[in-house]
């Protein structure tokens, strides 16, 4: 049970670093598709 609550976790604070860095990234990028770079984030 404790391991199910820090994968759950883990993977909010992913999809919240993702979508942190969109929002960051595409003002910079003007909306250019990075392609394969945006799965780095």
């Amino acid at each position: 049970m404790l391991q199910d609550l820090v994968v759950a976790a883990t993977n909010e604070a992913i999809r919240s670093a993702q979508d942190l860095a969109q929002k960051k990234l595409g003002g910079v990028t003007g909306g250019l598709d990075l392609g394969g770079l945006s799965g780095l984030f």
